[in-house]
């Protein structure tokens, strides 16, 4: 299972999209933000494709906006 399909899996928990403010992310939305490092796993950046292989312990988007800051622990 890639980080992608991984967050995916997550769907009801995650923020709602930046483009269309009442709607679900999209997976291209979810891949530009894991591109552009909005989103940290164990306070790190991760790639859409890289394999989930180790455990996750906290889970955060948008780590610079003070707005938008979410996280899931």
């Amino acid at each position: 299972m890639n980080m992608l399909t991984w967050l995916n899996s997550l769907r009801p928990a995650l923020p709602y999209s930046t483009e269309k403010p009442t709607t679900v992310v999209s997976n291209s939305e979810l891949r530009r933000w894991i591109l552009n490092g909005s989103i940290l796993v164990n306070s790190e950046r991760v790639t859409y494709d890289e394999p989930m292989d180790f455990p996750v312990f906290s889970l955060v988007f948008f780590p610079k906006s003070k707005e938008r800051k979410t996280i899931i622990v």
